[in-house]
């Protein structure tokens, strides 16, 4: 295993994190709600620096989901075939288990919106088993090409994410680190960002049960909330966070010599507050998975 996982998760720990279910809103410091805006009674106002970096150029091929009624999940584009077919890259979860394409509408960055033509679930993932979450990842079909952005994203293709600081975008629920996820925080349902160190990295396991995850905690700005001991207990900056409810499906980038990259998907979180964590599907190993549906550009190639 690829990683330096202390005593905080001998035993059933790492088991019970993965448990936790889907991740809960896109989480923020205090200080930089409070910094941009955030207070009682204006709570939707403090995070105008978290939708800003979502909006830097590097992410345009991120992508909500919407079920008619609410935004419910993310994606990311990864391309577009000869036939005029495009790709989305986003978690399994999202369609239960099942694989229905018409269980959402796919809206770009921009807002060009496209209905799914189908759904490829990677084959380790199990939606009925706590096992599986480094294979909770799915390619959709859509029915037509994005257009929106300049060229697809490269996706990860390395072996060095630890210690890495990431930046995972989604369209997701709001909140802060002392308070967690709130409808209160949610006033407008555009992508939001945050930044996070990849303190915990799983290389999959031999039986394809286990492993092939990224993991990140929320450290406050105290320190006092640390949860992976080999990781330094501070915030990695300003735009420290975690992803959450509707952010399911998204996207985790790091910067490489080569230029952005997608280094995983997010699939689960835990109590979206100070000290909880997230994990995300490892991209780089499932490279022979996702060439099997869609030619898509890794670095390294």
């Amino acid at each position: 295993m690829t990683s330096r996982i202390l005593s905080v998760l001998a035993g059933t720990a790492l088991m019970g994190l993965a448990a936790a279910g889907p991740a809960r809103a896109v989480i923020i410091l205090d200080s930089t709600w409070a910094a941009q805006g955030g207070a009682v009674g204006a709570e939707g106002e403090g995070f105008g620096a978290a939708k800003a970096l979502a909006m830097e150029p590097q992410f345009c091929a991120i992508m909500s989901f919407y079920d008619g009624e609410q935004i419910g999940g993310s994606g990311t584009w990864i391309g577009n075939d000869a036939d005029g077919t495009a790709y989305v890259l986003t978690a399994a979860h999202n369609f239960g288990t099942g694989n229905d394409p018409d269980n959402w509408t796919y809206y770009t960055r921009a807002g060009t919106e496209f209905s799914g033509k189908a759904v490829h679930i990677h084959p380790n993932y199990d939606a009925n088993s706590d096992d599986t979450p480094g294979y909770d990842l799915a390619i959709v079909e859509l029915n037509g090409p994005v257009e929106d952005c300049d060229t697809p994203p490269l996706l990860y293709g390395g072996k060095d994410e630890l210690g890495k600081v990431a930046t995972m975008v989604g369209f997701g629920s709001r909140g802060i680190g002392s308070v967690g996820q709130d409808d209160k925080y949610y006033k407008s349902e555009d992508a939001a960002a945050a930044r996070n160190i990849i303190d915990v990295v799983e290389d999959p396991a031999p039986d394809g049960k286990g492993g092939n995850q990224l993991l990140v905690d929320f450290d406050s700005e105290d320190g006092a909330n640390n949860v992976f001991d080999n990781s330094d207990p501070m915030p990695v900056d300003e735009y420290e966070g975690v992803l959450g409810s509707g952010d399911s499906g998204g996207s985790l980038w790091i910067e490489t010599d080569e230029g952005w990259a997608i280094a995983g998907v997010n699939d689960w979180g835990d109590d979206a507050v100070y000290g909880s964590t997230g994990g995300f599907g490892r991209v780089s190993p499932q490279y022979e998975w996702i060439k099997s549906i869609f030619d898509a550009k890794f670095t390294g190639e």
